[in-house]
């Protein structure tokens, strides 16, 4: 037999290939059944009402995958699944908790080999090999065993969980697991869109002409362009579409895309092909982006590469005709599919990809529609024409639901319309706490399409501006022109209410797709303020462009990133003088705003009293604080569970903070997730935190929370909470507050 290592890296390597789930397990149990030459390998996983289901087998019968379980406890796999520790048994029968399946088809297999595969501290699966002889397995095939089982956990732990999660019954209930991409329940008929072709899917061929494929790619965006206009004329869609498609429209207009595009005719390839290899290298850019935010531009390309190929196809879109209310289902839920249909016949969204910050969600949360998205299920044609309950509260999609959770469901709905109805006033009420306290609450931003939404809800201002978009969709630096224009467009909508812009943030884990940076570790390299103080010509150049973006609205206030040196701050004010200065002596009537900093590097808890003198206010950027001085990185998987902003010593750091900055009489706010969990809030406002800046979707439940709560019962929390050893004691005595004051899960 090879080595163990690299007989494992190898299958992983080809695993990594495979795109189906299905397909996954599948190919697992294979190859490890030829490597070990067994008569038999089968994949346990855990599902979601902790029992071992075969999930994958070959050698056992194929009609037993999803039929054959066992609790915790029960049988050689339960029993291996509830120790967390292999079997190695040469007469597996002899066992006391051996247990024989009818089903299964076994021939009495007798060498029996079990090892548990651990996830993040709990219990994945359990992966199995039998062979028909009486015998024990090798120490070379155990330590085989344990090492696929450890690299399939540690490469493929989230692809094995959402098999997992696939309930297969005999009742035709079906129950998938997906991220929340916009709250609420709905229940309608599936609805699954045709599939679109995917752009890495095109056939790549030669041109006939560099002429003739340029005229046919040019048409296609002209086309695709003037398809747009007429999505955004379509009736009962909300501002929002308008502005998403305006995001469209500037990155189909993106000369950057168009001289790549340009470059790989030129090489005499097809006006199809050249479109795949020009978007995919755009694609290629934001997909390794840590930033949720930027990675979700993603999807908006490849949304946009086939709404062009169609056009150089000449293919029709799909017509959807329905006079009830359905759930759209398919790999990519797109605006495009969203206009084919009066959207008040749109119940929700069901979608393979996307997150919680993709357009999808964004257009859900605007059109007041739950959403489903990250699936990653490969196939969803099975829920066509199904009675569906969409949960966009935990994120299932349950098909054929029982009578009994339907009329569970009947019930959330009616609750959760009449908490809504409660809400909805609340928009020209203030957010005031039962003991007269005014707290403001503002939005985060970056696109123009998430301009409404606050607005709608009414937000105070803008908290947090991301003003990354616009250098993050060119392959040059911006305009001092473009940027004007962008950065206008925020502080229009927003006058007289103040918008907090934080200059370019980029650098490190945001690279600039035509700068990149590589480095070892990017959450402490070159990013934020330490980029743009060595690029002094670009930071300059963007506050000019907010500066005169700033002219006639007088709104605007400057918030620097990433600061853990006074001479970083110093600097700015210089960078900021000098534009002042420059804009003057050209004749324009701009002046210095409110200049600010994000607290998120945990030295500026010590710095403080040295920096007042250069600083108007304090943004606390919860989520890089608690990550730096947890030393958590919240986006890998593997560590990602002890990332919490209820650690007792992220919770001291930031009441720190915030006393320090009323010793000094510095405005502070926060501008993290800490601002958008219910839980939390009630800490900060105990902490004598006034503003708070959110997505525009948490607002109103959070004007709700303050105006049901003293700020006498925020200090008393605050009091318990600081005195508890540990993050989940704390969120326990929070919640139990948040149901005492009647806070439910429906406001959300």
């Amino acid at each position: 037999m090879r080595s163990p290592l690299l007989l494992a890296k190898k299958i992983l390597l080809d695993a990594g290939q495979v795109k189906s789930q299905k397909a996954l397990v599948s190919m697992i149990v294979r190859r490890i059944r030829t490597a070990l030459k067994v008569d038999v390998c089968s994949l346990y996983l855990m599902n979601d009402m902790q029992q071992m289901v075969l999930t994958a087998t070959e050698g056992l019968a194929k009609s037993a995958i999803g039929i054959i379980r066992m609790e915790l406890g029960e049988g050689l796999v339960g029993t291996i699944a509830s120790r967390q520790h292999l079997l190695n048994l040469p007469f597996a029968e002899q066992h006391p908790k051996f247990k024989f399946f009818v089903e299964s088809g076994e021939d009495r297999y007798q060498g029996f080999l079990g090892i548990p595969m651990i996830h993040l501290g709990a219990v994945l699966g359990v992966l199995v090999v039998q062979v028909k002889e009486t015998r024990r397995f090798t120490e070379e095939e155990e330590a085989f065993l344990i090492t696929m089982g450890a690299h399939l956990v540690a490469s493929q732990g989230a692809s094995l969980k959402k098999v997992a999660h696939v309930k297969v019954s005999t009742d035709t209930v079906i129950r998938l697991t997906g991220i929340v991409g916009a709250p609420g329940t709905a229940m309608a008929r599936g609805w699954v869109v045709r599939n679109d072709i995917r752009l890495e899917d095109i056939e790549e061929r030669s041109g006939t002409s560099v002429e003739f494929e340029q005229q046919r790619i040019q048409e296609a965006f002209d086309n695709t362009l003037e398809e747009l206009e007429s999505d955004e004329h379509t009736h009962g869609i909300t501002e929002t579409l308008t502005s998403l498609i305006n995001v469209y429209k500037l990155l189909l207009t993106s000369p950057e895309l168009h001289s790549a595009i340009q470059g790989h005719l030129a090489n005499g390839v097809s006006a199809s092909t050249a479109l795949k290899l020009g978007m995919m290298t755009q694609i290629a850019v934001f997909d390794v982006m840590e930033d949720l935010y930027l990675k979700a531009r993603a999807d908006d390309l490849r949304v946009l590469g086939v709404r062009v190929y169609r056009q150089l196809q000449n293919l029709e879109p799909e017509v959807i005709t329905s006079d009830v209310p359905i759930i759209l289902i398919g790999e990519n839920i797109t605006i495009e599919h969203l206009t084919r249909i009066d959207s008040k016949f749109i119940a929700g969204v069901v979608s393979n990809q996307g997150s919680k910050l993709s357009h999808t969600s964004v257009l859900a949360n605007a059109l007041g529609i739950p959403a489903v998205v990250g699936l990653g299920e490969g196939d969803l044609r099975m829920l066509h024409g199904l009675d569906l309950i969409l949960d966009g509260h935990r994120g299932l999609v349950i098909g054929n639901a029982p009578d009994q959770v339907t009329n569970e469901y009947l019930k959330v709905m009616a609750h959760h319309r009449t908490s809504q109805a409660n809400l909805a006033h609340l928009r020209y009420l203030p957010a005031e706490s039962t003991d007269g306290a005014k707290i403001r609450l503002y939005t985060n931003t970056g696109l123009l399409a998430d301009i409404r939404p606050g607005l709608e809800r009414g937000s105070e201002g803008v908290g947090l501006y991301r003003s990354e978009i616009p250098f993050m969709v060119h392959n040059t630096f911006p305009t001092e022109e473009e940027q004007t224009r962008i950065y206008r467009g925020v502080l229009e909508a927003y006058a007289p209410m103040p918008v907090v812009m934080r200059t370019l943030d980029v650098g490190g884990d945001k690279a600039l797709p035509y700068f990149p940076i590589k480095e070892e570790n990017p959450f402490l390299g070159w990013r934020g303020i330490r980029f743009t103080l060595d690029y002094r010509n670009i930071q300059l150049d963007q506050i000019r462009a907010m500066l005169l973006a700033n002219i006639g609205y007088d709104n605007l206030q400057i918030m620097v990133p990433m600061l853990s040196q006074e001479d970083e701050l110093v600097r700015v004010h210089a960078l900021i003088d000098e534009a002042v200065k420059q804009l003057n002596e050209e004749g324009f009537p701009v002046h210095k705003p409110p200049v600010g900093i994000m607290a998120e590097v945990p030295v500026i808890i010590w710095m403080l009293p040295t920096l007042r003198a250069n600083i108007d206010f304090v943004s606390i950027g919860s989520n890089d604080l608690t990550q730096y001085l947890l030393a958590v990185d919240r986006n890998n998987p593997r560590v990602a569970h002890l990332y919490s902003h209820f650690h007792p010593a992220v919770l001291a750091a930031i009441h720190d903070l915030v006393r320090t900055c009323k010793r000094l009489d510095l405005p502070v706010s926060v501008c993290g997730e800490m601002a958008s969990d219910p839980r939390a809030v009630l800490l900060l406002l105990g902490m004598g935190v006034h503003t708070l800046s959110m997505s525009a979707y948490k607002l109103p439940v959070m004007k709700w929370l303050i105006r049901h709560i003293s700020m006498a019962d925020c200090q008393a929390l605050l009091q318990q909470a600081i005195a508890l050893d540990n993050d989940k004691d704390t969120q326990a005595l929070l919640s139990q507050k948040l149901s005492e004051i009647g806070y439910t899960e429906q406001f959300e």
